[in-house]
């Protein structure tokens, strides 16, 4: 194997919560009588994507702008947030360790918005040098957000690897997908708010109870 490919923000940190309590914060800020509890969250949590959650959960009330400001004022609190401190999740340290010891690759495959990225790697970073890392993305880099498949196709292309030489970890179903799409074997390693159908269409061979027990 050549190449270890983390997928979303959710598999190196569970940032979930954090995400639910600004979108909340945000709701009042924006005056909107809102509030996504816990179950109202996971469920949403199957389909990656923020304003377009927003949108669909609006349901044609609220404009473009609204959302993209809505959006905005959730990451400012997030970032605030994560400035309080957050940490890896179990595993995520020991193999990426594995892989800088065994001339592994490593990427971090998210398609989130470049600030977001920032903010999540600075909270990281008393725990992971991403300056390790061989390959890092954002939405910039793709025109197509996740579940479709480009990022992992991109990141084969960027590695010069083959997608038999990689293996990814995704956090929830729907951003697994993506992967297996780009012909990766990927590992679903799902946070404690992803949503997981049960008998949707991965095999249970494919979830990573242990991160650091992953055979590279």
């Amino acid at each position: 194997m050549k190449a270890l490919l983390f997928g979303s923000i959710g598999v190196l940190a569970e940032t979930s919560e954090l995400q639910r309590q600004a979108y909340n914060k945000a709701f009042k800020i924006n005056n909107l009588n809102w509030n996504w509890n816990i179950g109202t969250y996971c469920g949403m949590l199957a389909d990656p994507g923020g304003q377009k959650r927003l949108a669909q959960f609006s349901d044609g009330a609220l404009s473009d702008t609204q959302i993209a400001k809505i959006h905005n004022d959730k990451q400012v609190v997030f970032e605030q947030l994560v400035k309080n401190g957050i940490k890896p999740r179990p595993g995520c340290v020991e193999i990426i360790q594995t892989c800088r010891e065994r001339n592994i690759k490593i990427a971090f495959l998210t398609t989130t918005t470049p600030h977001t990225l920032a903010t999540i790697t600075a909270g990281l970073a008393d725990f992971i040098d991403f300056t390790q890392f061989d390959l890092i993305t954002n939405m910039s880099d793709i025109n197509q957000l996740k579940p479709d498949p480009e990022v992992f196709r991109y990141a084969l292309t960027t590695l010069a690897i083959s997608a038999d030489q990689a293996i990814a970890i995704e956090d929830t179903r729907s951003n697994q997908q993506a992967a297996v799409q780009a012909g990766l074997r990927c590992y679903l390693y799902p946070g404690e708010y992803a949503a997981l159908a049960p008998d949707v269409w991965a095999e249970d061979d494919v979830i990573a109870r242990d991160l650091g027990a992953l055979t590279l």
